[in-house]
């Protein structure tokens, strides 16, 4: 799978979420970029966006012409370590870097409610 190139993660965040995870800041960034091609590639961050607004009850928190900013059960994200093939270190501090990026971006709690993560979509790739 191709990496997507993507400005969307603020560097801090990254470095914060991969020293609380202890997990490499390097590896974090290819695997944030490795999760926005992989959702990019099937289905498409519009078409994922529109199956999540049916499935779930109030995902979108906030869309911008650059970023969708979603709040999904945390199990979406389970499926997603799997299809990365992430250690459980790595899939915490992925889940983070978005639940910072989302928290930052919009007027939700930095803590999402529990069997919620957040999850940020850049929609410029």
């Amino acid at each position: 799978m191709e990496s997507a190139d993507s400005d969307l993660f603020d560097t801090t965040d990254v470095e914060r979420s991969a020293s609380e995870f202890a997990v490499d800041p390097a590896a974090l960034t290819e695997r944030l970029a490795d999760h926005q091609a992989a959702v990019e590639e099937l289905p498409g961050v519009e078409n994922i966006v529109y199956e999540w607004r049916k499935q779930y009850e109030d995902p979108l928190i906030e869309r911008t012409a650059e970023v969708y900013y979603l709040r999904v059960p945390a199990t979406v994200w389970d499926e997603y370590g799997d299809a990365l093939g992430v250690s459980d270190a790595m899939l915490g501090a992925l889940v983070d870097v978005h639940r910072r990026t989302v928290s930052t971006a919009s007027a939700v709690s930095p803590t999402p409610p529990d069997g919620v993560a957040y999850v940020a979509l850049d929609r410029t790739l």
